[in-house]
C-alpha cells in the first residue's frame, strides 16, 4: 500500500469516526439532556476531525505511523463512549443489589 493511499484512508477513518461521535453526542444531548456527561465524546469527535486535517501534511512514514496509532486509539475511544453514552439504564431506586458478601 502507498504511504499517499494509507494517509487518505486514515483521513476518512478520522472524518467518519469524528462524524459519528458528534451525531451521537447530539442524539444524547436531544434524546437523554446529558450533554455534560458525554461531552468527552464531542471533544474526542472533535480531535479526529482536527486529526484528519494534520494527517494531510507531509509526515513521512515514521509520523505516518504514530499517526495511524493516534487514529486507532481515538476511534476506539470514541466507539466505547458511544457505547456508554447510548445503552439503556434504568435510574437507581434505591435498592441495593449487591450480594451478601460485599
Amino acid at each position: 500500500m502507498s504511504s499517499q493511499l494509507a494517509v487518505q484512508l486514515l483521513g476518512y477513518l478520522c472524518g467518519l469516526g469524528g462524524v459519528a461521535g458528534i451525531a451521537a453526542y447530539i442524539w444524547v444531548v436531544l434524546k437523554r439532556r446529558r450533554w455534560l456527561n458525554s461531552a468527552g465524546l464531542l471533544l474526542t469527535a472533535l480531535g479526529l476531525m482536527q486529526l484528519s486535517l494534520l494527517i494531510h501534511q507531509n509526515l513521512g512514514m515514521a509520523g505516518l505511523i504514530q499517526a495511524a496509532m493516534a487514529v486507532a486509539l481515538l476511534l476506539t475511544a470514541v466507539v466505547v463512549q458511544i457505547i456508554a453514552a447510548v445503552r439503556a439504564r434504568t435510574p437507581w431506586d434505591g435498592v441495593d443489589r449487591r450480594g451478601d458478601g460485599e
